[in-house]
């Protein structure tokens, strides 16, 4: 049976999530994928945790442990190590929600570039939303909201077709990866209506998402001229609809019109009998 998926776990220092990850992944009824486990030199129990799981019902297992340069130079590392027509960065600690996650998923034949599915926002264990992509991503959805990784499987030849997650990123090469395809190239996506996974939050991007280098990265990534184009007119058009809220909440108000005409009328009425 040919590899469908490859799911990459990048690992460092994280043995709890990770056993949590790796549960979630190896007790899938859906076993036509690869598993692969990028592994930044951890000094804790992570190894001994890959090692106690029964990696015997998936086509293949593969990981390695050796130090590297960031998040995403361990991420370029699994696709390098990759063999399916999809791919899925599920990283420690995030877990797929059920046994059957995957199943839903393959249960029929996808030929689009990007597999949308609907992803869990947890923070301690307790879910505070539920991503959901929409049936056509635009660049006002990309720039305002965004998509997580794991609940997006990204069809491998787009790594071939269009480069690697630049590494010179630290917080927002998979953001800088969502715009070169889909945006700049036009590449296709199909919204599964799902619930794939579970996201955890404290995540390094999650965690520094306010810092001067984040802001930084975002700010480079705009600075291409046909994005920057894009978000010129995105924000222009946030502008206006805001000018727009109060007139328009009142327009929705129905009494608060009638109210409005009658009071109207009234003054109209006053002025006539005065005079």
């Amino acid at each position: 049976m040919p590899t469908k998926l490859s799911i990459i776990t990048i690992n460092r220092n994280n043995a709890h999530g990770l056993s949590k990850t790796m549960k979630s992944v190896l007790n899938q009824t859906f076993n036509a994928f690869e598993y692969i486990v990028i592994d930044g030199a951890s000094t804790d129990s992570s190894l001994e945790i890959m090692q106690q799981f029964d990696v015997s019902t998936i086509q293949c297992f593969a990981w390695i442990s050796e130090p590297d340069s960031g998040v995403y130079a361990a991420m370029n590392k699994g696709i390098r190590m990759s063999h399916g027509e999809y791919i899925l960065f599920l990283n420690s600690g995030d877990f797929l929600i059920n046994n059957s996650a995957l199943q839903t998923i393959f249960s029929e034949d996808h030929t689009a570039d990007f597999l949308l599915c609907k992803c869990n926002l947890s923070d301690h264990n307790k879910i505070v939303h539920t991503t959901t992509p929409p049936q056509y991503i635009t660049f006002g959805f990309l720039y305002g909201t965004g998509l997580a990784h794991q609940a997006t499987l990204i069809a491998r030849r787009m790594f071939d077709c269009y480069g690697l997650y630049r590494e010179d990123y630290k917080y927002n090469s998979d953001i800088e990866f969502w715009f070169r395809t889909i945006i700049l190239n036009g590449c296709t996506t199909e919204t599964i209506d799902v619930v794939i996974s579970d996201y955890n939050l404290n995540g390094i991007s999650s965690q520094d998402c306010m810092s001067e280098a984040y802001k930084k990265e975002i700010n480079d990534i705009f600075a291409h001229p046909v994005l920057k184009r894009f978000v010129y007119e995105y924000n222009s058009i946030m502008s206006e609809r805001k000018e727009m809220e109060p007139f328009q909440w009142a327009m929705s108000k129905t009494l608060i019109n009638k109210a409005v005409r009658i009071l109207y009328k009234s003054a109209i009425i006053s002025r006539h009998h005065k005079s």
